[in-house]
């Protein structure tokens, strides 16, 4: 249920973002130019234009570029726009496994044993022969002359 429309609307729209919208978001949030984004995580400034004018979407190494470069953006949001676009923590990393339950967290698998390569030693083998079969439905043999 909605308390006003102006902000339902804006929760939609933030919600449903696409990632080239979060991107720009990103961008405004920042108060810096496209150009000067740019610069900043190491990417053509046509690559950023082509993206704000719909042209493209920002491809996976785009992505990691801006998130090694503000360390404090959720990937989540940036990715899938779920959560928060920045991070609570400064500094604070992610970590991989943060959302399971703490029974599941608690469970530890068994370090394995590191065992030594087994070496294999295969007999020396020689050839005694080579038998070349041709389309004509012929064929030739050859014999190793020393065994």
């Amino acid at each position: 249920m909605c308390i006003s429309n102006i902000f339902c609307t804006f929760a939609q729209n933030f919600i449903t973002m696409t990632e080239r919208q979060r991107v720009e978001a990103v961008i405004k949030d920042l108060k810096i130019s496209a150009r000067q984004f740019a610069d900043e995580i190491g990417i053509k400034p046509s690559t950023i234009s082509n993206m704000m004018a719909g042209r493209n979407n920002p491809s996976l190494e785009v992505m990691k570029k801006i998130l090694q470069k503000y360390p404090r953006l959720n990937p989540e949001w940036l990715i899938l726009g779920e959560g928060d676009m920045w991070r609570t923590e400064p500094g604070k990393q992610g970590e991989l496994f943060d959302s399971l339950p703490p029974e599941v967290k608690a469970r530890r698998i068994p370090a394995q044993k590191e065992e030594p390569p087994t070496v294999v030693t295969i007999p020396a083998k020689e050839i005694t022969r080579i038998v070349v079969y041709y389309s004509d439905n012929t064929y030739e043999e050859f014999r190793n002359s020393q065994s």
